[in-house]
């Protein structure tokens, strides 16, 4: 630890975190924190129309949608804005436009970015109780883990590995405002390593959402550098075992990992229902 950190309060270190995982400082009792409004830009507003029509079933795959001209009679903009929103609705995954195609882009059968917004609709709107959010992250986080160690390549196993070192690094300098961002870089780098889409998009969403869980556990928590020192040891633990290729040992090292952070702030009740999956 750091002669500066050594002299900064635990509670000054838990704000940095709060910070660092909400983008404000913690609200003071009594109070309300708010956060500044941004302005949408003409193409995302069309970006955000066009997929809710998609998601609303107005659209469905293999569909078209109009061409550039009715577009913008439609949305009352530029040529250059149509082209900017199709070019990010492109490079998401929503549409595909084949060059010199004159009809319009075609609706893709499967969209990552379509799917983490349902599924964050879900989750933060359809009153998921905090243990089914931690089955279904122990589930995708166990499962990221077992491809992982089958199918990552050594670039990627190199960028894990650099994200656990920052982890490290960040908790034994006493820079625990820096550990959020590192430990989602590992964990993103272990489902994109695990090759599935699918399980990168909802892992993401998943990881998330339990940021204001994460936030509380290491807020309540009477040591959370001794807790994140525990977190940094059960990931080295899921890394060897993603570097040896052992995925069985993978899925249940990861697992395992994410279990005992959360663990202590479970009830009897919550650690029962979790126990099969760890």
């Amino acid at each position: 630890m750091t002669i500066g950190s050594r002299h900064r309060t635990k509670q000054a270190r838990k704000q940095d975190v709060y910070v660092a995982l909400h983008g404000v400082h913690r609200p003071k009792e009594g109070g309300v924190s708010f956060t500044p409004v941004h302005k949408v830009s003409a193409y995302e507003a069309i970006v955000e129309q066009i997929e809710a029509a998609i998601e609303g079933g107005e659209f469905q795959p293999g569909d078209r949608l109009p061409g550039e001209r009715k577009l913008m009679a439609d949305f009352s903009v530029s040529r250059a804005t149509i082209r900017e929103a199709l070019r990010v609705l492109q490079a998401t995954g929503v549409i595909e436009s084949r060059p010199g195609d004159p009809r319009g882009p075609v609706i893709s059968a499967f969209s990552p970015r379509l799917l983490e917004k349902s599924l964050s609709q879900i989750s933060r709107h359809g009153g998921s109780s905090r243990v089914e959010l931690l089955q279904f992250r122990l589930f995708l986080e166990g499962s990221s883990a077992h491809l992982a160690a089958l199918h990552r390549t050594a670039e990627q196993l190199a960028e894990i590995t650099d994200a656990w070192t920052a982890m490290h690094d960040a908790v034994e300098s006493g820079k625990l405002q820096d550990y959020p961002a590192h430990v989602q870089r590992y964990h993103d780098g272990i489902r994109t390593a695990s090759g599935n889409r699918l399980l990168a998009a909802c892992g993401g969403v998943i990881s998330d959402i339990m940021g204001d869980l994460m936030a509380r556990r290491i807020d309540e928590d009477h040591d959370a550098e001794a807790l994140l020192r525990r977190a940094v040891t059960d990931g080295a633990v899921s890394l060897e075992r993603i570097r040896e290729r052992d995925a069985s040992g993978a899925r249940a090292a990861h697992a395992a990992g994410i279990f005992r952070f959360y663990e202590g702030s479970l009830s009897a009740s919550e650690q029962q229902s979790l126990n099969a999956l760890v």
